[in-house]
Parts: structure tokens; C-alpha cells; sequence
């Protein structure tokens, strides 16, 4: 059954290196802008996730199926090692992002800038908040997503098709396998039972 859950945007956070990075710039320096991005941000994310739990087959060799097709992944492989079942979940701020975004760039490069920073990282912490929900006291491995590693990106469809999100989360696939909303993220988390240990 796949569940679905909202995070107040005010309960949104960015970790503090996350954002460095994603403005290119050092941990501790301040950027100007960004308090008034994240006011602008916070009335426009519209933030939920969605997941289910899902058995995990190895029909083969460094091969991983969920139920919704094979896909060969030496590193998702080595992630997953002693676990059985895993949770896919996918995390998006909203449409409402990206029509700011636009917006923006028709304004200010600058505010556009550190306004796409900071809702990268938002959507960071999103995910962060989501995978807390999700796993609960349950013991997980590190959440892994399409396109990381050797993971192929071409997962991302029929990823999101198992979990519904397009009615669930409104967020479709370009045909480069972008997600719209720009601020989603998708992922699979192992989960740990308590007779197995990697």
C-alpha cells in the first residue's frame, strides 16, 4: 500500500553545509539574499512524499528487481547487501517552486540563484525529513536514488509509475528523464531485519 504524507514547508531546514555547497561558497560565510528567499520559498513549496516497502530479488548477478522490472547496478548491489526488502519513496516541494523559479529568472539572475540553491537544499532536508518518517526505528542502509553510482537514470519511470506519483505527487518525466517539479527526488533505502547484518 502505498502511503502518502505532508511536510510543512515551515519545517523545512537546510543543512548548513548542503547550502554551502550548493551556493559555492564556504560553510560559514553568509550570503545575502538568502532570508528572503526562504520567506519566498516557504509560500510557495507545497511539500509531500509517498513510499511503499518492497521485496528485493536478485534474479542475477549484481541485478536488483523491486517488481517493477531488472536493472543491473554493481552499486545499488553493494548498498542493499544483507538486506531483504526496501522502501522506495519519491519527495517533491511542488510546482509552485519552479513557477517562482521561473519567475525569477525573468527578474534577477542573483535571486535567482540563491533561491534554486537554497530549494535544492530544502528539498535535501525534505528528503531527509521523509526518509526519518518512513524507516521509523527500523534500521536502514544510506537511500540511493536513479542515476547515482552506476544506477541507470532509465529506472526513474518505472520507479515512479510503482509509486503512483504522478497522481499522488503530480510529477511527471521529461523525456530526459528529468522530473518536473525540478525539486523532487526519488530513492530506495534497504532496510536491515534484525536476524541479518551486512
Amino acid at each position: 500500500m502505498i502511503s502518502v504524507q505532508e511536510i510543512p514547508a515551515a519545517k523545512l531546514q537546510p543543512e548548513p553545509g548542503e547550502l554551502a555547497a550548493r551556493l559555492q561558497t564556504k560553510r560559514d560565510v553568509t550570503v545575502a539574499g538568502v532570508q528572503e528567499a526562504q520567506a519566498a520559498l516557504e509560500k510557495a513549496i507545497c511539500c509531500r512524499f509517498c513510499w511503499i516497502k518492497a521485496p528485493i530479488l536478485r534474479p542475477a548477478e549484481n541485478t536488483l528487481d523491486f517488481g517493477f522490472g531488472a536493472f543491473f547496478s554493481k552499486d545499488l548491489t553493494k548498498n542493499l547487501d544483507g538486506c531483504a526488502e526496501a522502501f522506495l519513496f519519491a519527495v517533491t516541494l511542488g510546482l509552485g517552486v519552479d513557477r517562482l523559479l521561473l519567475r525569477l529568472a525573468q527578474v534577477s539572475q542573483a535571486r535567482h540563484f540563491i533561491t534554486d540553491a537554497l530549494a535544492s537544499a530544502l528539498a535535501e532536508a525534505a528528503c531527509d525529513q521523509a526518509e526519518a518518517r518512513i524507516k521509523g526505528a527500523l534500521s536502514c542502509k544510506p537511500r540511493f536514488s536513479p542515476g547515482y553510482g552506476d544506477l541507470p537514470l532509465e529506472m526513474q519511470k518505472p520507479l515512479l509509475n510503482r509509486l503512483e506519483a504522478r497522481q499522488r505527487l503530480g510529477i511527471t518525466l521529461t523525456q530526459n528523464l528529468l522530473m518536473v517539479p525540478t525539486k523532487s527526488i526519488t530513492a530506495i533505502m534497504g532496510i536491515y531485519h534484525e536476524n541479518r547484518h551486512s
